[in-house]
């Protein structure tokens, strides 16, 4: 099965969400077939805890613009480079689609409904890593959540999280995925729920679930997520205080910041031990 998890370079980066403006949502990007791809050695993390700004969208180039074609012709390098599990191919059409960045919008918009599931996948997960710049491809991502491949699914679902307004159909479909048997679609899953804030309240029981997750990366992720969604979350705190003993830094760092985030009263409690020195 190849695999292919974005993360700030590609080629088995993994998941982390895709960004626009200031910010990464959570770009995922799987492919379901053939062989295991060549991890990236120097790829940066992108598993950002912020939700990205949304910005005002820029005129999209369209077929027949100049941009439009080299858009497409670096895409298609891509799918030959994942298809070969072809590492070096591949960081070269990454590269040249990351310098269109925005530019490539309606090249990867016009393979969203490709008969082939690794170019949707990947489409949808270059989208995401835009951001909310690609919100002109919004109408072909919404189709895509019903699509058969899961990464498709995911990845689609991260790019509309963060689209201004499609809260309410994206909430749905991350939560089921939350349940996963793939690790990189339940971290991305969590991490664009992040994205929705507090307009994911409806995924808390799912989040709670995998707050006990055998991988520590989605455990932090969901108790990161969970305090994100604020007071909303409370049926949440007793599942985050038993994370205070976890074996893992990083978890016991998220799930302290999400009870700060959710419970007023320990919000307070902080506030009183700061002295008022220190926030003259």
């Amino acid at each position: 099965m190849l695999r292919i998890q974005f993360a700030g370079t590609m080629l088995g980066l993994t998941l982390m969400l895709g960004c626009g403006g200031s910010s990464k949502p959570a770009p995922l990007a799987q492919t379901t077939h053939d062989p295991e791809p060549v991890v990236a050695e120097d790829s940066s993390t992108s598993v950002v805890a912020t939700e990205p700004e949304l910005v005002s969208v820029p005129e999209q180039s369209e077929p027949g613009d100049p941009d439009f074609p080299r858009g497409a012709e670096a895409f298609a390098a891509i799918i030959v480079a994942a298809q070969n599990n072809d590492g070096d191919a591949w960081a070269k059409a990454e590269a040249r689609l990351q310098e269109l960045g925005v530019q490539a919008t309606a090249a990867l918009a016009a393979r969203l409904d490709d008969k082939n599931p690794v170019a949707r996948e990947l489409a949808a997960m270059f989208l995401a890593q835009i951001g909310p710049d690609a919100a002109p491809a919004a109408d072909g991502l919404v189709k895509l959540l019903q699509d058969e491949s899961t990464f498709a699914r995911v990845n689609a679902a991260a790019a509309l999280s963060t689209f201004e307004g499609y809260a309410e159909k994206v909430t749905p479909v991350l939560t089921g995925l939350l349940g996963d048997g793939d690790d990189n679609v339940r971290l991305t899953a969590a991490m664009s729920l992040r994205n929705v804030g507090p307009l994911a309240v409806k995924a808390v029981p799912g989040l709670v679930r995998i707050l006990d997750d055998s991988n520590p990366q989605i455990r932090a992720a969901a108790a990161t997520t969970l305090g994100g969604i604020g007071t909303a979350a409370t049926k949440s705190l007793p599942a985050l205080r038993q994370l205070g003993s976890d074996a893992d830094a990083s978890v016991v760092a998220a799930a302290s910041r999400a009870i700060r985030q959710i419970d007023e009263s320990a919000r307070a409690k902080t506030a009183e031990a700061i002295p008022a020195s220190a926030t003259e």
